[in-house]
């Protein structure tokens, strides 16, 4: 599985990854947290405290939310796969 090898946040609870195969992307993660109750991460604030760990291969912040960077490469590669292709869907 490509390493991550870049995280950025973005305004509005998204963030920015770079893996080293050269896949990058956006990423909404508003539905995640809500869906997970991650409540801390609503505070714009301590979501742009996010980093990588190394170690664990996580995204973590540093009020105990992680997160895995394989299944968000998957959701990565899809989202760039599908605007290649021009394909959209509506999340809502």
């Amino acid at each position: 599985m490509p390493k991550l090898v870049s995280v950025e946040p973005r305004d509005s609870r998204k963030i920015f990854l770079k893996y080293d195969d050269g896949v990058e992307g956006q990423v909404d993660l508003t539905k995640t947290i809500e869906r997970n109750v991650f409540d801390d991460l609503n505070d714009l604030k301590e979501f742009s405290k996010i980093y990588f760990n190394e170690n664990t291969d996580e995204l973590c912040w540093p009020c105990g939310v992680r997160m895995c960077t394989n299944a968000l490469y998957r959701q990565v590669s899809l989202l760039s796969l599908m605007d290649r292709l021009k394909i959209s869907i509506d999340n809502v």
